[in-house]
């Protein structure tokens, strides 16, 4: 017996296998079972999803020997999937569309079904007809005899004359979705006693874009060049790119990095990768990229997995995905305007590589951003903080006391001391981040510093150095440009799982690092942008190589202490947001006593 392709092997034979097309497989279901059989259907939608299929399902179920068909097992059945019942007829119209095909169909239409209860035509790629062959037909479609049912099917309904479609029950197929697609895809290898990844089927899955017979095909093509199914071998049969390969490629762009980018363009040209495929494929994990930073959530991503986000999340914002997008999809206008796309696909890369987090650009379309010492006047350095404290705390308590003098409830209580609460820890992109200068020099405990070097770790470092270039970026945006201005110019030289020590070549940013009123808002911010919570301390970039020998001397000595948890010294906790929190619920039970109830 000669080789059946697998979209041939596993069609549907009958409505259950369907994929994807529940909407249509119910309603025809229901009109056999009601015996409401119209005399002519329009299925129309994208290609390879199931319209010829589920019309030799509906023929074989119409014309069934048993009542629940199709039964797949009767005459009728067998000799339509086999195609030579001859009550079904096909007609492809792409090449019988001329007007005297469709008269000699009239012709053959008044004749009573040879075997079974219905003559069924179904007609193929029916937009193909002329409008002569259309207004010949029209007459015929529109009362046949009572034995004749008409199938149009179409990827292209738009073409069909309004007369011809007024005329039939129309049903618009779907993409399949990709689930769907998978689920097939896996009984299809399963029958097939094939071994594959969960990845390539997902792979399969979207090149198909929603068609279940060039799902089919794809998985077909690929098992010919490796039996057992693997993303690799789907990425080199069509001539794609891993993920971690696309994620590097973006990276490389963000860095500016526009000899490395062009050398890897040039690798991927001669491993004939299609430059169309892979514009999408870049514009689908920005896309990603976008949805992951403003939801937070993995299970609503299209392409990138949990390991891919954590490879390039830190280090791209928003704006910069959304400009990476929107310069290559500019770049694909013109694809279909070329033979080879390559040169506008290199020319958006360069484009990119001059438009990323170009200062000058950037300074052009943002509000100019203060330095922290124009922020600060020279009156703020001399304010008392701990008087605007109690200043502040006076007012809320005076508040409170008017309406004591009134009946006061205890959902009033806590719906005051809610917005205390969110007075006190509304976030850093909702109110002006404020900033403090240390009026002196903030000492270091030097054990502090020791403590943070013996649990140093080199893989630590690189990931912080790695992510640190992100920050300056940061300046640019008014919600966190303090924060980001005061540490850019630092640099990371040492690290452990929970501490690092950076370096600055001035005096006055080390300080204003160090400073502990700044310190918990710089470590929120780096929390954010480093993706872990780090504690930190700032020495002078001249000092760091005396501390760092005094630390090899004592490791040659045997003299190093043993790592302890990290406690910084210099940092005053009262200064934390959290501890003031504490105090606000203590005023409340100063004022209320144990009617007041407190609720996380």
């Amino acid at each position: 017996m000669s080789y059946k392709a697998l979209y041939r092997t596993y069609r549907p034979q009958t409505f259950e296998d369907v994929a994807g097309q529940e909407h249509v497989t119910h309603t025809l279901k229901n009109a056999i079972k009601e015996k409401r059989i119209a005399h002519a259907y329009l299925f129309a939608g994208p290609r390879g999803t199931g319209k010829t299929t589920i019309a030799k399902i509906f023929a074989k179920a119409i014309n069934c020997e048993n009542d629940q068909g199709p039964c797949n097992q009767c005459e009728n059945c067998q000799a339509i999937t086999a195609g030579d019942h001859p009550d079904v007829i096909e007609i492809d119209a792409a090449s019988n569309n001329g007007v005297d095909e469709v008269r000699d169909l009239i012709d053959k239409v008044k004749y009573a079904p040879i075997k079974a209860k219905y003559k069924v035509y179904i007609i193929d790629e029916v937009h193909m007809m002329s409008s002569g062959a259309f207004n010949a037909l029209l007459k015929t479609l529109e009362e046949p005899p009572a034995h004749v049912v008409f199938i149009l099917a179409t990827t292209e309904p738009h073409k069909i004359l309004p007369t011809i479609i007024s005329r039939c029950q129309r049903f618009d197929f779907k993409r399949v979705d990709h689930q769907d697609i998978v689920t097939r895809l896996k009984y299809v290898l399963d029958s097939e006693e094939k071994q594959y990844e969960e990845e390539a089927l997902t792979k399969i899955a979207k090149l198909a874009d929603g068609g279940m017979r060039d799902a089919l095909s794809i998985l077909e093509q690929c098992l010919a060049f490796d039996p057992h199914l693997t993303l690799d071998s789907i990425n080199q049969v069509y001539g794609l790119l891993s993920n971690e390969r696309k994620l590097s490629l973006i990276r490389l762009l963000l860095a500016k990095d526009m000899k490395s980018v062009l050398i890897t363009l040039d690798e991927m040209l001669n491993n004939s990768i299609d430059i169309k495929r892979l514009t999408q494929d870049l514009i689908d994990v920005l896309k990603d990229i976008i949805i992951y930073k403003n939801t937070q959530d993995l299970d609503i991503l299209f392409v990138l997995n949990k390991s891919d986000i954590d490879m390039i999340v830190p280090y791209i914002l928003t704006d910069e995905a959304f400009s990476m997008i929107d310069i290559l999809i500019d770049a694909s206008q013109h694809y279909s305007q070329t033979i080879d796309p390559t040169t506008y696909f290199e020319l958006a890369l360069l484009k990119i590589c001059n438009h990323v987090s170009d200062e000058k650009t950037v300074a052009v379309e943002q509000p100019a951003v203060k330095t922290i010492t124009e922020s600060v006047s020279e009156n703020d350095y001399q304010k008392n903080d701990e008087t605007v404290e109690i200043n502040e705390a006076k007012e809320s308590k005076e508040d409170i006391k008017d309406h004591s003098e009134e009946e006061i409830s205890a959902d009033t209580i806590a719906a005051m001391l809610e917005d205390y609460d969110e007075e006190i820890s509304q976030p850093e992109t909702e109110k002006e981040q404020e900033v403090f200068v240390p009026q002196e020099k903030i000492n270091i405990d030097f054990n502090d510093i020791l403590n943070i070097l013996v649990q140093a770790k080199r893989t630590v470092l690189n990931d912080i150095q790695d992510k640190w270039q992100v920050i300056r970026r940061y300046c640019y945006n008014l919600n966190t440009a303090k924060c980001a201005t005061m540490l850019c110019e630092g640099k990371p030289v040492a690290a452990g799982e929970h501490a690092f020590i950076l370096t600055f070549k001035y005096e006055p940013d080390v300080n204003n690092v160090n400073y502990s009123k700044n310190y918990h808002l710089l470590k929120r911010f780096l929390k954010e942008v480093l993706g872990n919570e780090y504690d930190f301390i700032a020495v002078l970039e001249d000092q760091w190589p005396h501390i760092r020998n005094q630390y090899v001397q004592l490791f040659k000595s045997g003299q190093l202490p043993a790592p302890q948890p990290v406690v910084l010294h210099h940092i005053d906790k009262e200064d934390n947001v959290e501890e003031q929190l504490s105090d606000a619920k203590k005023m409340a039970l100063d004022l209320f006593g144990d009617i007041v109830t407190f609720e996380e």
